[in-house]
């Protein structure tokens, strides 16, 4: 375990997808105060100049010098877990949350998937927010309000199986009904400055960029 004192606020976990180019995602890498990188990510970071904290993964794709890097490199050879997962794993131990992740939103869809499934199932032990070019992307159940704008696009799909979930201020609620995995939650709009969900089971949330 590392001392969490060594780390500043804001974390920030890069994955190995497309480099970010939508401003406000762009500014989470910039105005972070620990960022995280998962293995080749981190030749990316440097490409943009960038300098990684902390490198976490098998290091088969990481081609900075290790004599130089005054940084961390926590190797783990484990392939039956991603680097992100590594590096959720490495976070959690080590009490480092809130975390935003970028470059999660990956060129392979199975992979985009499989980084989706880490955000539901680590939702319960890490405060994560994805920021992928087109969305801000969390997971929650219970009740929660968002501030928003109006015709944000607003996306909602069940994690799981959804029993019961109602909806405030979009424009196309739900009202106390279950919600099964489909299209039904695609491309809904917010109405004004804010918005609530109320979900008796884990939702993914997509609310896309003002700009």
């Amino acid at each position: 375990m590392t001392n969490k004192q060594s780390f500043r606020k804001p974390f920030t976990i890069l994955a190995n997808g497309p480099y970010p180019s939508q401003p406000a995602a762009l500014k989470k890498l910039h105005t972070a105060g620990t960022i995280i990188c998962t293995d080749g990510s981190s030749n990316k970071l440097i490409e943009n100049g960038l300098t990684p904290n902390v490198i976490i993964g098998d290091m088969d794709s990481v081609t900075i010098d290790r004599d130089s890097f005054t940084g961390k490199f926590i190797e783990i050879a484990n392939q039956n877990n991603s680097d992100l997962e590594k590096s959720f794993d490495w976070c959690k131990a080590n009490n480092l949350s809130p975390l935003t992740v970028l470059g999660a939103s990956q060129g392979r869809e199975d992979h985009m998937l499989g980084n989706l499934a880490l955000l539901v199932n680590y939702s319960d032990m890490l405060d994560l927010t994805f920021f992928t070019d087109y969305f801000i992307i969390t997971c929650h159940q219970g009740e929660r309000s968002f501030s928003s704008f109006e015709q944000q696009l607003v996306s909602i799909l069940p994690a799981e199986q959804i029993h019961s979930i109602k909806t405030d201020g979009l424009e196309f609620p739900l009202n106390n009904e279950p919600l099964q995995f489909s299209t039904r939650g695609l491309s809904n709009r917010a109405t004004g400055s804010q918005f609530t969900i109320s979900s008796s089971e884990k939702i993914l949330v997509f609310r896309s960029h003002s700009d």
